[in-house]
Order: C-alpha cells, then structure tokens, then sequence
C-alpha cells in the first residue's frame, strides 16, 4: 500500500513539475516576445480609463484623412496644393486644436498651415516644404511603437508603427504579456518610476534631438522606463528657449547631459499658455523656422494655478486658455461679448450664474477653480456645485 501510494505521489510530483517546467517555458516565450496589443485591448479592463484618454489630444495626435477633413477643407486645400503644383493628397493630418498640418501621401509635409478658430489656411508657407519628410520628422511622436521597417533582415529606411496617436502603450510600454498573463510586472507604471525615468516618458516627444542613427528627429528605439539618453542625441535649442531664459532657468549648455534636456522640458512646459507659435515649428523647430510671438511683459497664470510675471511672449490666463476653444461651444457661445474675431474679454458661467473675465487669475474666478482634472489619462473635469 505504501508503495503504491508512493508511486501516485511520485507521479503527481512529476506532473505537476512538468505543468510548472512548461508554464514558466510559456511564460519565457511570451515574456521575451513582448508587443505592442493595441489600446483596445487594454480597454478590455480598464474601460474607463480608455473612455478619458479617446478625449484627449494625445489620442488624436495623428488623424486619418477620412476622419476629421471637412469638405470645404479638402477642397480649399486641393487647390492650394494644385497652385504650386503639388500632386500629393494627404493622407494624415497634425492639429485639432488650434492649427492643422497635412502629412501628404509622398512623405512631405504640406506647407500650408491651417487654422481651425477662423475655418481657413493662414499665410503661413513653410517654402522649404520640399526638404521635408514627416517618416523621419514627425511620426514617432506621432504614433505609438514606432520601429524602422526591415527587408529581408535589413533595415528599410521607412518607419512602421503599432498604433496611430500617442495611446496607452506610448507610456506604460508594450503590454502583450501585460495582458496575457494579468501580471503587473510586465508593464511599466510611470507611478513607480523615479522622477527622471517618469518625466523622460515626455521628454522623449516634448524635447527634440536625434535617434542614435542621426536620421530621425525622434526617440527611435525608446521605451518607457530606459534611459532616454541612449536614444536621444544633438538636442538643439527650441525656438525662444534662451531669448526668453528666465533667470538662466532654461539654459542651453549643448552638453548632451540629462540636466540640458531637463531645461529644455521645463521650457515646453512654461510655453505651454503661449498665445502665438502653435505648429510644427513649435515643436521641433524645423529648418530653423521660429514661430512669431508678441514680446511683452504681463501677468499670467501657470497652469497650476500660481501667478507669473515674466518677459516673453503673450501668455493666455488660465480662462483664457479653456476660452480658446470652449467660447465657441454651448452652453458659452450666447454668452460671449463681441465677435468671434475679437479678443474675448468677458464670458458668463451659467452653472455659478455669474460673469468671468477671461483674464483674471484669481481663484475664485478661475475655470478650474471648479473644473479640476480627475485623472493624468483625461481630459474630463468635475463640475462641483456652487450654491452661488
């Protein structure tokens, strides 16, 4: 009887070894054959989370042409490529909040610029056009999972990508074994990072320079959670960056340190309320066009909320800033005083039934006094009722 009870659990050791040798050989397998799934699957659990982020404009930074092109749009756009003699359609577009650039179907970007408040192109013509080619200018910052194309074991000079927009995966990493094995140790969270590996996550869009190649103007190759600066080389300094220095704040050392990128990240962000310089230029600085801005000195609000005062370029308030796109939205739009072409000074709020100027900072007058941002992922707010 022992015997053959040694044997049962002799085989059932070996069993379960073998379910334990094969589960962990699965798992190596997935493990090392992380991809990128795709921000529906990762809505399959987190729904919510997905249902903020499709608001924001990361997950509309790259648009289909057949998603968001007007045809009062397409057609007046037709034909100012056909007045310099440009074939090309285009086959994406940059910009849904204040300006629109077209990524054009023979890899250029259009010199034409957009302008989405008034419904009409700009003067703006970017007449170095021609040297463009937005799969090695633009898409990574783009797209999620962008990867250089490979022929037959070579490296293609094209630019493939998982994902249009910058989605889940473009700060929590590839996440297939995320989500096969319900495992949070295979994807990254920014939470748990250190401070510099989390703000590198932005620094590898909202900072320029050159993948290790010195052929595109992105982080090819990075992943959140590694070290940016061994994707990230020959950062230059963004347009203002040190005219408007700030106290040395933003200073440009062009040392390739980590300290310099640094700087260059906090200056994006104090742009960030800038009135004028919305397009390309303001991202990447392009062939060295710098955007125009109005030169003085005013109060501002930062977008936390703490006045500044500071020489640079006109500054939105904070109510200003939401008012650039929600003046001309219900429930505002009645209440707007003056024409759409002037500058908005004064706005009523009808859920605290009173009158705002859209440039005062105090608190209590402040959009975002009631409307504050729940989640990093969104673009919603909660509206708390005010009994005034």
């Amino acid at each position: 009887m022992n015997t053959r009870s040694n044997l049962y659990t002799a085989f059932a050791a070996l069993v379960i070894a073998a379910a334990a040798l094969y589960y962990a050989s699965k798992t190596f397998t997935g493990v090392s054959e992380i991809r990128y799934a795709g921000s529906k699957e990762c809505a399959r659990c987190h729904e919510s989370i997905y249902a903020r982020w499709k608001n924001t404009l990361h997950a509309k930074a790259l648009i289909q042409s057949s998603e968001i092109f007007l045809l009062p749009e397409k057609a007046a756009m037709a034909a100012k490529h056909i007045s310099i003699g440009e074939s090309a359609e285009a086959e994406f577009a940059i910009g849904t909040h204040w300006t629109r650039r077209y990524l054009l179907s023979n890899k250029r970007v259009s010199p034409f610029l957009y302008s989405i408040v008034s419904g009409g192109f700009s003067d703006y013509y970017d007449k170095n056009y021609k040297r463009s080619d937005y799969e090695r200018e633009c898409i990574g910052c783009h797209t999620t999972g962008a990867a250089q194309k490979t022929t037959d074991g070579k490296d293609d000079r094209g630019i493939y990508y998982a994902e249009a927009g910058v989605a889940c995966e473009a700060c929590h990493g590839p996440a297939s074994a995320h989500i096969e094995y319900s495992d949070t140790r295979y994807v990254t969270n920014p939470k748990k990072l250190d401070p510099d590996q989390r703000d590198m996550i932005c620094m590898s869009c909202h900072t320029n320079g050159y993948d290790k190649s010195g052929e595109y103007k992105f982080a090819l190759g990075y992943k959140p959670g590694k070290d940016i600066q061994a994707h990230f080389f020959n950062m230059v300094p963004k347009p203002g960056q040190i005219k408007y220095n700030r106290g040395n704040r933003f200073d440009y050392a062009a040392d390739s340190s980590l300290d310099d990128r640094k700087r260059q990240f906090e200056y994006w962000k104090f742009m960030f309320l800038a009135r004028e310089g919305f397009s390309c230029e303001d991202c990447l600085d392009f062939r060295g066009a710098a955007p125009k801005a109005e030169e003085k000195s005013r109060e501002f609000a930062s977008p936390r909320g703490a006045a500044v005062k500071d020489e640079g370029p006109g500054f939105f308030s904070v109510n200003e800033y939401c008012m650039s796109c929600h003046a001309s939205l219900p429930p505002f739009l009645q209440y707007v005083s003056g024409s759409r072409e002037a500058e908005l000074t004064v706005s009523k709020c009808e859920f605290i039934n009173k009158k705002m100027r859209l440039d005062d900072n105090s608190a209590e007058s402040s959009c975002t006094a009631c409307h504050k941002s729940e989640s990093v992922h969104d673009h919603f707010f909660i509206v708390q009722v005010n009994s005034e």
